[in-house]
């Protein structure tokens, strides 16, 4: 059994983060699905005390991908199109822009930018034509891409861009994750271009799409469950949760 694992998975990885990350794949898709959002980054911390330096973004932007393809297929009837379509067209341009667009700023700097602007998403006074328009959208792809090139789990600006109180919580989670599934596409066909190898780590990857399917399918079932206003409620804490943690980070960067 442990031969057979090891011609699986990376030859670079030990069994044991293997297999961990397989588990935390399965309980970070429950918890996005279940509660919108936070999945990501989670999993981002781990890969980062687990991965080689060089293939945290892309391993996690392919898992991301996968996971997120999960969310979608089980919600799928919940898609709004015309939010996806939007933030499609704007994370094309921000993958191809990326770096003109962002790389010439410090990280903490972006860091901070992305944390004021979420908590202002939440708390903040409703700008109506920003928050909803198909330019907002626009934007929102164009930003949240760019920056998951550099950031890794971009959920949290994603999120901070879609018309909240205009969805209910399934077409929130679905279209949230439909985006997502386009934004990691794209980002992972760049770091591809730019030469990241993912052939080694094709295993680990199917293993963690399985494992985050049943996952997903264990969000959804708690997801029915939370009360419409609790889940809002739930989705800002949240929220307001990972971008203070962004800004704690600028700090610290």
């Amino acid at each position: 059994m442990e031969t057979f694992a090891s011609a699986l998975l990376p030859a670079d990885l030990p069994l044991w983060a293997s297999f961990l990350l397989i588990a935390v794949s399965f309980v970070t898709a429950g918890i996005t699905t279940a509660v919108g959002i936070g999945g990501g980054l989670a999993m981002l911390a781990v890969m980062a005390n687990v991965l080689p330096v060089a293939a945290i973004v892309p391993v996690h932007g392919a898992v991301q991908v996968a996971n997120n393809s999960s969310r979608m297929f089980l919600l799928r009837k919940d898609i709004v199109v015309p939010i996806v379509l939007w933030f499609s067209i704007g994370g094309v341009i921000g993958a191809v822009l990326a770096g003109q667009i962002v790389v010439t700023l410090p990280l903490g700097v972006l860091q901070l930018i992305m944390g004021l602007f979420i908590l202002y998403s939440v708390w903040g006074p409703s700008l109506k034509n920003f928050s909803s328009g198909k330019w907002s959208l626009f934007a929102g792809g164009l930003i949240a891409t760019a920056a998951s090139l550099f950031i890794g789990a971009s959920g949290p600006i994603t999120a901070a861009f879609l018309p909240r109180s205009k969805l209910d919580r399934q077409q929130l989670i679905a279209s949230h994750a439909a985006v997502m599934v386009l934004q990691h596409g794209f980002k992972i066909i760049a770091l591809g271009i730019l030469g990241f190898v993912f052939t080694p780590w094709v295993g680990l990857l199917f293993a963690m799409l399985v494992s985050g399917f049943f996952g997903s399918m264990a969000g959804r079932a708690v997801l029915w469950r939370i009360p419409e206003d609790k889940f809002k409620r739930l989705f800002n804490l949240v929220l307001t949760v990972l971008a203070l943690r962004l800004l704690y980070q600028s700090a610290i960067t």
